[in-house]
């Protein structure tokens, strides 16, 4: 991998592991810059973002990085959650996808 890699650790980032977990899990084979390791995974946003991925895909890297940040940090304040949960709902729409 290029770049600077990250270890993202399940204990403290459960919520970025849950997506990223979930967007990896349906392709069969992982897309450069994410590497799951016992305790959670290796990740290079760079890499990752600029991988071969569709632009949805590129969007949900950029979402999970999001959350990394504010998962480091100890979480969004209010306003700005309820933001984010508005789009991200607006998004899902008529998609099957539930938040």
């Amino acid at each position: 991998m290029t770049g600077s890699r990250e270890h993202l650790h399940h204990l403290d980032y459960p919520l970025t592991l849950r997506i990223l977990g979930d967007f990896l899990d349906y392709r069969s084979q992982p897309p450069v810059g994410c590497e799951r390791t016992e305790y959670g995974a290796w990740v290079d946003w760079a890499a990752l973002a600029t991988s071969y991925l569709s632009s949805t895909e590129v969007a949900v890297v950029h979402v999970a990085r999001g959350c990394a940040v504010a998962e480091r940090h100890g979480g969004l304040p209010n306003s700005a959650a309820t933001s984010v949960r508005r789009a991200i709902e607006q998004l899902t729409v008529g998609r099957g996808l539930t938040i």
